[in-house]
């Protein structure tokens, strides 16, 4: 990638030196053994590790306020704090000092440098892995760096610019785009679901919270290291419902004598056994015990997911003047309760749900609502911007000739053949497995290409080959397309059409890593709304 002139090159055709993958590689291990978790964890030695833990857990709850403030969610701590609590969590109490770190609004120095280890040199790493940065050779060989990246010009790949776009297209991306990113939910992506005060069933939590649900997927599957936090499911007969009520029991534990709340920011709360066992039996009865092993997180059960996290804290229990007070140590389970309400988000599509369908199998059924209703709102969102656009346009006697949307655009002398997808991302999409298999989707669903992982051969026309059955097409020919109505009317084929520049567009809230491919184009809704009222700036694809 050269994001100075906005383009994608291939290093082949411009003759550029790869480094060699057997020294990168090497050099790779090598960069991976200096940050082991252990050398991380020598720098936090100095600091009591009950408060650590504390520290890092309030840091979750946090961000997680924060978001439900400004609806801007921090990815960094968000993904990899609980990476730090777990190394914390695994190391021997006497490693640690008694310092504490100082809470405030952004994270003490120290772990602020620690996540950008985890966020940004490992995760460079495994980039360089797999294939999204490329290691170029420097005119003159560079081999005294602390690490690989001070040997090579490191440049961003294909797959890194893809991650990019639907990180853009499903979260918001920068502040900057933040704008853009509401617009093109308030003209494409408005779709008929219930309020949220009226859910009552799991259909309806996963229409109503289908996009902010399909965000938390994407943000906590990134990668190997976050997936492994976030990837833990629960007992099959658990769902969201069971989940909800369980955190407003928990939450009625800190209640004033009127019945309100008192967690209303950033604040953690803690439980006792009892406590917990009481708010657990109430809501799952005689599944509690085995439910409980997969919500609460300590050091004997890193791999629950992280609702509730059980610590040592030190209790006073008599203190006499002048003398040292006498303590113990007691157990305690925090409650991060903010950052547990995020979490029923994040982990419905692994819900099971018992006899019902799973969250997935919901999410796969609303993907599909929301694919008609994306094309039809496409459609009105060019038409409400003045372009001549047919909906669902077809050759009447031949078969698989449908398109989703015909647009002609006369400012440019353009006629855009537009399919239309509205997809669910891949987990794992910060890495070459993610991508692909995305990549395999588009290949099965635009190009009818049979992929391993998806079932039953592909049907109909590949989309390249619907467009050549509509550019045979002499003028005065007829075709069929809806009406604002929904009505099948017909329509002609116009001679004026033939000299018109072709373009081949598939739009979605997805894209693969690849921007053109046998002459299609491919968009994200949201840079399709760019490209038409601000201009593209999608990268080009030069050989």
């Amino acid at each position: 990638m050269n994001r100075d002139e906005e383009k994608l090159l291939c290093p082949d055709c411009l003759d550029i030196e790869i480094a060699d993958r057997d020294v990168v590689e090497d050099k790779i291990e090598r960069d991976r053994q200096l940050l082991r978790d252990e050398n991380l964890i020598r720098l936090l030695e100095d600091y009591d590790k009950d408060h650590l833990l504390l520290y890092l857990i309030e840091r979750l709850n946090i961000i997680s306020y924060e978001f439900y403030e400004n609806r801007r969610l921090n990815m960094r701590e968000f993904a990899y704090i609980n990476y730090l609590i777990n190394i914390v969590y695994t190391a021997d109490k006497n490693q640690f000092g008694n310092n504490q770190l100082d809470r405030g609004d952004d994270p003490d120095d120290i772990i602020d440098a620690l996540l950008s280890t985890q966020a940004e040199l490992v995760t460079a790493l495994n980039h360089i892995e797999d294939r999204f940065r490329i290691c170029l050779e420097y005119p003159v060989s560079m081999t005294d760096g602390k690490f690989l990246f001070g040997d090579y010009d490191l440049r961003d790949t294909e797959y890194r610019y893809c991650f990019e776009r639907c990180l853009r297209s499903l979260i918001g991306g920068r502040e900057e785009d933040v704008k853009l990113f509401d617009k093109t939910h308030e003209e494409i992506r408005d779709f008929e679901k219930p309020p949220s005060d009226e859910i009552d069933t799991l259909e309806d939590f996963g229409n109503t919270f289908y996009g902010f649900i399909l965000s938390m997927l994407f943000v906590a599957s990134a990668d190997s290291t976050v997936g492994d936090i976030y990837g833990t499911s629960m007992p099959n007969n658990v769902s969201v419902f069971d989940l909800t009520e369980f955190l407003e029991r928990i939450d009625s534990q800190f209640a004033n004598q009127e019945g309100e709340l008192i967690l209303q920011d950033s604040t953690l709360a803690m439980t006792n056994e009892d406590g917990l066992a009481q708010t657990g039996e109430n809501t799952f009865s005689d599944d509690w015990e085995e439910v409980r092993e997969f919500v609460v997180v300590g050091e004997e059960n890193l791999d629950a997911h992280p609702f509730l996290f059980e610590v040592s804290v030190t209790d006073v229990y008599y203190q006499q003047p002048g003398r040292p007070p006498k303590t113990r140590e007691l157990i305690r389970f925090v409650y991060p309760r903010w950052y547990a309400q995020l979490l029923r988000f994040q982990i419905f599509p692994l819900l099971q749900n018992g006899d019902k369908n799973s969250g997935h199998e919901i999410l796969n059924t609303v993907a599909t609502w929301r694919g008609i209703e994306f094309e039809e709102n496409l459609y009105g969102y060019l038409s409400g911007q003045g372009f001549e656009c047919y909906h669902s346009a077809e050759i009447p006697g031949e078969d698989s000739s449908e398109i989703d949307l015909l647009v002609v655009n006369e400012d440019k002398d353009e006629l855009w053949f537009v399919e239309c997808k509205y997809l669910m991302p891949e987990l794992l999409m910060n890495t070459a497995e993610g991508i692909e298999a995305l990549n395999g989707k588009f290949d099965h669903k635009v190009f009818n290409i049979k992929v391993e992982g998806y079932e039953g051969s592909p049907t109909g026309l590949p989309f390249p080959e619907k467009v050549d059955l509509w550019l045979g097409l002499n003028p005065g020919n007829r075709f069929t397309a809806l009406d604002g109505q929904g009505e099948k009317v017909e329509r002609e084929f116009s001679g004026d059409w033939q000299g018109l520049a072709v373009r081949k567009l598939v739009v979605s809230n997805l894209v693969p890593s690849y921007v053109e491919k046998n002459s299609v184009e491919f968009r994200t809704d949201m840079e399709l709304l760019e490209m038409i009222e601000e201009g593209d700036r999608v990268f080009a694809v030069k050989h």
